[in-house]
């Protein structure tokens, strides 16, 4: 008897790291984070009365609620089931901290560009007008709601906790190939999405990947995403992974979806493939000092 219950609990608990195997600390995690939603979801229907009217200020709203669930969720689960502190996911504030933040952001309003830019080029985007004078409240909750939350709660998510424990169950590869995997397929969950947007938003994975990879923190990551979403749906006009919003430019796509991304965003057209080359190389370049401190 004895023998079959020390069999049962090697299947759910490691004896010498004295924690929960990888794949149950996930599994707990993924729980965790959506009771927490549930509980959010109530408390803002029946205690607050529902979501307010105006579309900027849900999104911010709902941005900001997600960070704090998921922050929360991964947390906990650091905290008691990984059995190690939160900020060795990556979160450990030195003197690149901010300088990772803002490179990855502004690194993504420049890859926004090229899509831009190149679509111009081509004739497959026609400028329409510009949003003059600029609603600078509407902007900044949008760059809050669209841009820093979801930059901050997805890497904590994908890039930390999902990424991380897969690499301890299964090792850095396949963590690598399903976190990817996973990543597309989620946001084929979203408004207009193709399997192209998912192969596109895959690759888009493993960019922010490498960015934990060759710092090993979340920083640049999370500055990418951030601007990433940022530039492409406040500023530049285009739909983020399916969703419309408020933006400086206004403008009309004419060229063919696969190329373009039509109304789920550049993230569905083969447009984005220059551009992530582009940051691929710029990240590169940008951590080419770190790596062998990394590595080592």
């Amino acid at each position: 008897m004895d023998n079959k219950l020390s069999r049962a609990k090697r299947i759910f608990c490691n004896d010498v790291e004295q924690r929960p195997r990888a794949g149950w600390r996930l599994l707990a995690f993924v729980v965790i984070f959506m009771i927490m939603n549930a509980i959010v979801s109530v408390v803002i229907r029946f205690g607050f009365g529902g979501q307010p009217k105006d579309k900027t200020l849900v999104t911010a709203l709902l941005g900001v609620l997600l960070v704090m669930t998921a922050t929360s969720a991964v947390y906990l689960s650091r905290r008691y089931l990984d059995k190690k502190s939160f900020s060795s996911l990556g979160l450990k504030i030195a003197g690149a901290s901010l300088s990772d933040l803002l490179f990855g952001f502004f690194l993504s309003g420049l890859m926004i560009g090229v899509v831009y830019f190149s679509l111009r080029a081509l004739g497959w985007i026609n400028f329409q007008s510009l949003a003059w004078p600029v609603d600078w409240a509407k902007l900044t909750l949008l760059f809050l709601g669209v841009g820093a939350t979801v930059g901050c709660w997805e890497e904590l998510v994908f890039r930390g906790y999902l990424l991380q424990n897969l690499q301890e169950g299964l090792g850095l590869k396949w963590a690598i190939g399903i976190s990817c995997l996973l990543y597309g397929v989620i946001h084929l969950l979203n408004p207009n999405a193709t399997p192209l947007s998912g192969l596109i938003i895959a690759g888009i994975g493993y960019l922010r990947i490498l960015g934990w990879l060759r710092t090993r923190q979340l920083w640049l990551s999370m500055g990418m995403h951030a601007g990433w979403n940022f530039f492409q749906g406040p500023i530049f006009g285009f739909a983020v992974s399916g969703r419309e919003s408020f933006s400086l430019l206004k403008h009309e796509i004419t060229g063919p979806n696969w190329i373009t991304g039509g109304t789920f965003g550049p993230e569905a057209g083969c447009i984005a493939a220059p551009a992530i080359l582009f940051g691929l190389f710029m990240m590169l370049l940008w951590t080419r000092k770190r790596i062998a401190c990394v590595v080592s």
